[in-house]
């Protein structure tokens, strides 16, 4: 009888919510069908949901955007989630689970599902954890109100830090105080301005920005690696020069980040079409603040162990720096010399680099520019070792320096290349 009547009220909330709530937003939610059968391998028919989900899917909902990863919380302990998957024969992945999270994969969707927890001791990089079925303990530890919202699969949120308002009103608020929250861990400060700009519609709070500049130097506690994850998500961000526009922030930012000496640059790239933004990928816009020139990036690149592809590109922009200036650069012929030579890629880069060191920018040319990279067929050099064989010169390393001139002489001469010249430059030898 009692499971009767909690039914009902269930399915009786469950109207109301439906008729008066804010139920569009999470709609994208409740009709992933795969997220419909995790909640109901974990529910438990007449029982309150023993599932939601939570964190940045619940926040992107709400807020109208895409939704890459799907986290979900659970009062259930780690093992009793695994057997339940595993009768179903759900795949899972074990590798978060000493901390209490396991990966299922249905339909090639990743799950997140995480057994509420609570803090028992942090150090600013890590915690110790107790799992709970407190779901209020679970939402008290996590860093900001807006993203410890949960939802179940119905749509019915609950919010104990009242983070819908918050992110209705533009308020990013830590979750009770901001020194604690840092201090649990200190990566929280680059998570803070990352969320700031994406949400606020507010100034930062003083409390908050003191809290930060108290507990600054515990980053220095943190991987690079970690840091560097959190950097590219901030610079993935359209508005990311917002960063620079208040002096709090951007003290704090170049405290950090010292290399970001040339933040004026974004200026620039803000006045640019959405078309032109667009072709900026976050390596780029890290390249716009860091590369002068000098070898300032190499220390960058070292610092945070980028990628080598990251270190070619900023080495590439580098070393063509002072060329810029040079009034043929950007020549179609030049341009096409530079794409045989180096590949599209690193011809767009300059391009794109150099628009937003100048004030001066033609847009009309430089899209002219764009299209040309774009549809230029890249020159093959017609003279090979074996035709050269064939006219008489003999294999070993004369063969090879004569096909290096022929192949800058034939660049130089704009990808044209006559007969006599072929023979000229060291001569035929004579059997």
């Amino acid at each position: 009888m009692f499971n009767i009547i909690k039914n009902i009220a269930l399915k009786t909330d469950h109207f109301f919510y439906k008729k008066f709530g804010s139920d569009k937003s999470l709609k994208f939610l409740e009709n992933i069908k795969e997220a419909r059968k995790i909640f109901s391998y974990l529910n438990e028919t007449g029982h309150e949901s023993r599932v939601k989900f939570v964190g940045g899917c619940v926040r992107k909902a709400l807020s109208g955007e895409n939704i890459e990863d799907i986290d979900l919380a659970t009062s259930l302990e780690p093992e009793e989630v695994k057997k339940r998957l595993n009768n179903k024969n759900i795949k899972i992945i074990e590798t978060g689970i000493s901390h209490g999270t396991i990966v299922a994969i249905l339909n090639g969707k990743k799950f997140d599902i995480t057994t509420l927890r609570k803090d028992v001791a942090t150090d600013g990089r890590h915690a110790s954890v107790e799992f709970t079925s407190d779901w209020k303990k679970d939402a008290s530890r996590r860093d900001f109100t807006v993203n410890s919202i949960y939802a179940d699969i119905e749509g019915r949120i609950f919010d104990p830090y009242n983070g819908v308002s918050d992110l209705k009103s533009g308020k990013l608020k830590f979750i009770g105080s901001p020194k604690e929250r840092i201090q649990e861990d200190y990566l929280r400060i680059l998570r803070y301005f990352r969320f700031f700009i994406q949400y606020s519609k507010s100034d930062h709070e003083i409390e908050t920005i003191q809290a930060i500049k108290q507990n600054i130097n515990g980053l220095n506690k943190i991987s690079n690696e970690r840091i560097f994850d959190e950097l590219q998500k901030i610079f993935k961000l359209k508005n990311a020069s917002n960063l620079f526009l208040k002096d709090s922030s951007k003290d704090i930012i170049l405290n950090i980040f010292p290399q970001f000496r040339h933040h004026e640059r974004l200026k620039t790239n803000n006045k640019l079409s959405n078309a032109l933004q667009n072709k900026y990928d976050v390596y780029l816009i890290l390249g716009l603040l860091i590369i002068d020139g000098s070898n300032n990036y190499e220390y960058f690149c070292h610092k945070y162990k980028t990628s080598k592809k990251i270190k070619n590109r900023f080495n590439n922009i580098s070393i063509n720096f002072n060329n810029f200036k040079r009034k043929n650069f950007f020549s179609e012929e030049n341009i096409k010399k530079m794409i045989y030579l180096k590949g599209k890629e690193e011809v767009m880069d300059l391009l794109l680099f150099s628009i937003c060191i100048y004030k001066k920018i033609d847009i009309l040319n430089i899209n002219k520019l764009i299209d040309y990279i774009k549809n230029c067929k890249i020159p093959k050099f017609p003279i090979s070792g074996e035709y050269l064989k064939n006219q008489g010169f003999k294999t070993g390393e004369a063969l090879g320096k004569k096909l290096k001139l022929l192949e800058k002489k034939w660049i130089e001469d704009n990808f044209i290349i006559k007969k006599e010249i072929i023979q000229k430059p060291l001569g035929k030898d004579k059997n």
